[in-house]
C-alpha cells in the first residue's frame, strides 16, 4: 500500500517539477526576446521626453507660437509612444509586476 502511494508521490513531483521546468524555459525565452525591443523603445520615449524638457525650457526662456506647438508636438509623440509600449510586451510587463 505504501509503496503504491511512494510511487504516486514521485510520479506527480517528477510530473510536476518537469512541467514548472517548461515554464520557466519558455519564460525566459520569451523575455529575453521582448527585453530589446522594450529597452530600445524606453530609450526612445527617454529621448523624446529629454527633447521635450528643452523645448519647454527654451519656450519658457523665449515665448514663441513656433515652440509651443513644437513642444506640443513632442508632447503628443511621448504620449503615444508610452501609450503604444503598454500592451506590446505582455512577458515583460507580467516580470516586472511580479519581481517589482
Amino acid at each position: 500500500m505504501t509503496k503504491k502511494y511512494l510511487k504516486i508521490v514521485l510520479i506527480s513531483s517528477f510530473i510536476g517539477f518537469a512541467l514548472a521546468y517548461l515554464f520557466v524555459e519558455f519564460f525566459s525565452y520569451n523575455v529575453k526576446k521582448e527585453l530589446v525591443q522594450y529597452e530600445q523603445r524606453k530609450i526612445r520615449i527617454q529621448a523624446l521626453a529629454d527633447s521635450y524638457a528643452l523645448c519647454v525650457g527654451l519656450y519658457n526662456a523665449n515665448p514663441s507660437k513656433q515652440r509651443e506647438e513644437l513642444c506640443s508636438y513632442i508632447k503628443q509623440k511621448v504620449y503615444l509612444e508610452v501609450k503604444n509600449i503598454e500592451g506590446k510586451y505582455p512577458y515583460t510587463s507580467l516580470y516586472q509586476k511580479v519581481f517589482n
